[in-house]
């Protein structure tokens, strides 16, 4: 019976109009942190800008994620009111278009530069939170014992999945695998 089905996948396939488009995924993409659950979109951009003193430009953003991968986003900064924009997923590239970006703390874009990022990591995030705690300590499950391995206050964590008081939610900071385990919910907050 699986190869029946199997076969009749691979039909479907290749007759239009029977195949559908993948959902966006989302994930890291270069200076980008994306979570898409259904249409919802959020996202946090971070770069540290300059030459000799430094400055960081970060905000967040969310909007409503159309089917072709494109949503109106309002974006959240220091320093600033929230700011309406554009953004775009197509495929391995991201694109977000925020005409007043610089009115955050920290930001300098050259005026009517989109921010561009193509994808670094795949992932399955539901939502970005940030780490409220001193010290979060991974559980191997949701209800399981505290393992050595934790996350620090201010730390972003991509979360997979919501179970009773926990969270599944996996640190990526761009050098290695990524780090997954299971957070009390109250350990952390969403930045969407």
């Amino acid at each position: 019976m699986k190869t029946i089905w199997c076969a009749a996948a691979v039909l479907l396939a290749v007759v239009p109009g029977c195949a559908t488009a993948a959902a966006p995924t989302g994930g890291q993409f270069e200076m980008f942190d994306v979570a898409i659950a259904g249409d919802r979109i959020v996202g946090r951009y971070l770069e540290d800008q300059g030459q000799g003193v430094t400055r960081t430009c970060t905000f967040s953003f969310s909007g409503t994620l159309r089917p072709d991968g494109r949503a109106d986003v309002t974006a959240r900064g220091p320093g600033g009111k929230p700011i309406r924009g554009a953004f775009s997923l197509r495929g391995e590239e991201l694109r977000l278009d925020l005409p007043r970006v610089n009115d955050f703390d920290g930001c300098s874009v050259p005026q009517g530069e989109a921010l561009q990022g193509s994808r670094t990591l795949s992932a399955a995030w539901i939502d970005l939170a940030r780490i409220t705690v001193p010290r979060a300590r991974f559980r191997a499950n949701a209800t399981g014992t505290l393992t050595p391995r934790y996350v620090v206050q201010g730390d972003l964590v991509g979360v997979l999945r919501r179970q009773g008081g926990a969270l599944l939610v996996e640190y990526a900071s761009g050098e290695g695998k990524p780090v997954r385990g299971w957070i009390a919910a109250t350990e952390a907050r969403s930045i969407g």
